[in-house]
C-alpha cells in the first residue's frame, strides 16, 4: 500500500552544507542555549531558505 505526502521543501547540496555548518557551528560550547524561533529563521535566510515551508512563525 502507497503513502503519499506533499513534497516538502528541496535544497541544493550547498544550501544543505551552509544549514548543517550555521546550525551545528556551536552546538558543543558549554554556553550553547537552543535557537530562538528568529535565530533560526535567521540561520535559514542566510542560507536562502525562504517561502512558507522555512517560516517558524505565522505572518502577521
Amino acid at each position: 500500500m502507497a503513502h503519499y505526502a506533499a513534497r516538502g521543501a528541496v535544497l541544493t547540496l550547498d544550501q544543505l552544507w551552509r544549514l548543517a555548518r550555521a546550525w551545528y557551528h556551536d552546538r558543543l560550547d558549554p554556553d550553547f542555549r537552543g535557537r530562538t524561533i528568529e535565530e533560526a529563521e535567521a540561520i535559514f535566510a542566510t542560507v536562502d531558505l525562504d517561502g512558507p515551508f522555512w517560516r517558524m512563525t505565522q505572518a502577521t
